[in-house]
């Protein structure tokens, strides 16, 4: 199995640059279930660091779009709100660590444009879970960034796995449409932070990309 490390530095003069320096986890991905990867990503360091920004930059809400489309809405902060340049070598990062181990496994994917990423914040007093749904991505990856909290399972019930014991910065990927329905169960203590990264398929560029 091929190994998620990085030796690139990230963005100095942005806030979450320093953090960035020592940012990347190593070690072999795998197939937790069928379809779903584990792919180690980031140090349970900088997770920290990344919700420490995003309740700074603050503004967790609603995506428009989603609540019109009625497409499961969180309680969402998209990165380029918390820091543009981290946005960016996000971008360059899943590019060189992350979609390699996608087309190995999802052979001969072409994957396209990323989504702008989001944080989403879960709590009993505000939204404490996420209603069965399918997301509008070729691939979706999503990472828990915390792991003090009660409840809160990422679940797949055809596949009959859910995230209870991944670590915080280990990112699970999985296809994006009908095979795969999920939803996250309620969170019943403490807040749970997660990341959503969505990759669209080549053909089908999505709105709000990282890079345009």
């Amino acid at each position: 199995m091929p190994e998620s490390g990085s030796e690139e530095a990230g963005p100095r003069g942005s806030p979450l640059g320093a953090a960035y320096e020592d940012a990347a986890a190593s070690g072999p991905w795998h197939e937790a279930a069928p379809d779903i990867l584990l792919i180690p990503f980031w140090k349970s360091g900088f997770c920290g660091a990344l919700i420490d920004a995003a309740e700074s930059a603050g503004g967790f809400e609603p995506y428009p779009p989603d609540v019109s489309n009625n497409a499961a809405p969180g309680q969402e902060l998209r990165i380029d709100r918390i820091d543009r340049q981290f946005a960016q070598r996000l971008e360059a990062d899943l590019r060189q660590r992350l979609v390699p181990a996608l087309q190995a496994h999802w052979w001969p994917l072409k994957p396209g444009k990323t989504r702008m990423p989001f944080v989403l914040r879960y709590s009993p007093e505000t939204q404490a879970g996420l209603d069965p749904h399918h997301d509008a991505a070729l691939v979706s990856l999503a990472m828990p960034l915390n792991a003090d909290y009660e409840g809160g399972r990422l679940t797949f019930p055809r596949q009959h796995w859910d995230s209870r014991g991944v670590e915080e910065g280990t990112f699970i990927a999985f296809p994006g449409r009908v095979s795969h329905v999920h939803w996250v169960t309620p969170v019943s203590a403490g807040l749970r932070y997660a990341l959503t990264v969505w990759i669209a398929a080549a053909d089908q560029p999505p709105t709000d990309p990282i890079v345009p």
